[in-house]
């Protein structure tokens, strides 16, 4: 018998560890970068301690971004009224349309021959609910109306009628949603409300009026001075809101 032996280096050999030892080394490397059941549960309650600090501030910071908005397209609002009662000598829903080409007085006004105190304008249940105490020769209107008084139609305007009687100058007074639709054409605050809209304080004084509940009892008073109109929205809560959003220059 005979043998044959063959050298290698000692380098070499350890160079090529064996199988065994290979898929050991991998699973030892894998299990040391994995996460354990404590530290997930750690990281899930950190995480969720951080939630709990960020999402209010979110909320607050939204919340006040959509109150400054109000207060803005209230004003505008207003605006718009009082440039239109500039322009035409009338406020938005003083007079209404007629036909397609003309206008007339609006019928609710029951006294056409005196000075109109006031014109209310906002949902039917809004004004319904409003104490204005003796206060004469009043209009209370939905906001639609003055809406459709602002609207600008034309061609300019990509609107399939010709002309708007109520602003026959195609003035754009207020930037409407729906603006081109007769019937749909809206202003809402951000939570989707209308806004409710007072014009024409005769004579420009303090103006006090109450909000009433279903039941009748007052939840609120409000006090408005020196101002020939002014908007306002009733906030998030719509109609169970007492904490206003004013129109600039409004001093409540």
């Amino acid at each position: 018998m005979r043998f044959t032996f063959h050298s290698r280096p000692q380098s070499e050999a350890r160079a090529s560890p064996p199988a065994t030892a290979i898929r050991y080394s991998l699973f030892t490397i894998n299990y040391q970068n994995a996460f354990t059941v404590l530290e997930l549960v750690m990281v899930i309650g950190m995480l969720s301690l951080l939630l709990s600090i960020v999402l209010p501030t979110i909320t607050t910071v939204r919340a006040s971004a959509l109150r400054r908005q109000a207060a803005a397209e209230a004003t505008a609002l207003a605006q718009a009224a009082i440039r239109y009662k500039a322009e035409y000598g009338f406020w938005p829903g003083q007079v209404v349309r007629k036909d397609d080409v003309s206008v007339r007085l609006n019928p609710a006004i029951s006294d056409p021959g005196a000075t109109l105190s006031l014109i209310v304008s906002g949902p039917k249940a809004f004004t319904d609910e409003l104490d204005m105490g003796a206060s004469p020769n009043l209009l209370f209107i939905n906001d639609n109306a003055v809406y459709q008084a602002l609207r600008t139609v034309g061609p300019a305007s990509g609107s399939r009628y010709g002309v708007n009687p109520l602003n026959p100058k195609g003035i754009s007074f207020l930037r409407l949603e729906r603006e081109t639709d007769p019937i749909e054409v809206g202003f809402p605050d951000p939570w989707k409300q209308p806004y409710v809209l007072f014009m024409g304080l005769n004579p420009r004084t303090v103006f006090t009026y109450e909000i009433k509940d279903s039941a009748g009892t007052v939840i609120a008073t409000h006090s408005v001075s020196n101002q020939i109109a002014f908007a306002f929205s009733r906030g998030p809560a719509g109609p169970n809101n007492t904490n206003y959003i004013y129109s600039a220059g409004v001093r409540p």
